[in-house]
């Protein structure tokens, strides 16, 4: 399987305080290789086993997915930095509401690391979901860093949202919505405030071809 950076990306900037949130349209130039690849190829393991708390089934991906990304990373941060990735996940979304826990219910971080991001790539249309990050509304906060990870257990405490969320509620606002496109990718830093925007009626499937299957990823920048 190879992968290749389209030459029609286009790329949006919005920033959040002092972070930037990436919108990359037309990322690959054979998308729906992956599609074919969820479809026929991919051995999806069970919600849970790869550690996190990600609803729903997923499979990681191989290498060439891991350097296409590395390639779009240096267009996004720059080419005099080194983009170190650590997994690329094929993601579809199958726990039903009734079915979720406590901390799938609000947004989460993926690292207090600066140099840390997350990216998620849309192999599904608008109607699926997109992703939105969340300003904490008791303490006005958005970025997560080590001194304010406490917040976590004041939310487990006051949090009455027992689905998905999507959309602002009385702890959470929603300050950044990024539509859910094909061939779309969204890069964040992984210590913003964040939740997937799932849509009950059309994302929860077992089926790639008719559920919201995305691809996350994280990876570090350093240095040269």
């Amino acid at each position: 399987m190879k992968f290749n950076t389209s030459t029609d990306i286009s790329i949006e900037i919005k920033e959040v305080g002092d972070s930037h949130i990436f919108i990359i349209d037309n990322f690959l130039t054979n998308p729906d290789d992956l599609v074919d690849y969820a479809t026929k190829r991919a051995y999806f393991s069970p919600p849970g086993k790869d550690g996190t708390l990600y609803p729903g089934i997923r499979d990681l991906l191989p290498k060439p997915y891991e350097r296409v990304l590395e390639e779009l990373c240096k267009i996004v941060h720059g080419s005099d930095l080194i983009i170190s990735v650590h997994r690329c996940l094929l993601s579809l979304v199958t726990v039903e509401e009734d079915n979720l826990g406590e901390l799938q219910t609000f947004p989460h971080i993926d690292s207090i690391d600066n140099t840390e991001f997350a990216c998620v790539h849309y192999l599904c249309s608008e109607k699926y979901g997109g992703t939105s990050i969340y300003k904490y509304i008791p303490e006005n906060i958005i970025k997560i860093t080590e001194e304010e990870t406490h917040i976590f257990e004041d939310i487990l405490k006051n949090n009455r949202n027992k689905k998905y969320l999507n959309g602002s509620t009385e702890l959470f606002e929603r300050v950044v919505e990024i539509k859910a496109k094909y061939n779309r990718i969204v890069i964040y830093p992984s210590n913003l405030l964040h939740c997937a925007d799932i849509n009950h009626t059309y994302s929860i499937s077992n089926d790639p071809k008719f559920g919201r299957l995305t691809v996350a990823s994280f990876y570090k920048i350093t240095p040269l």
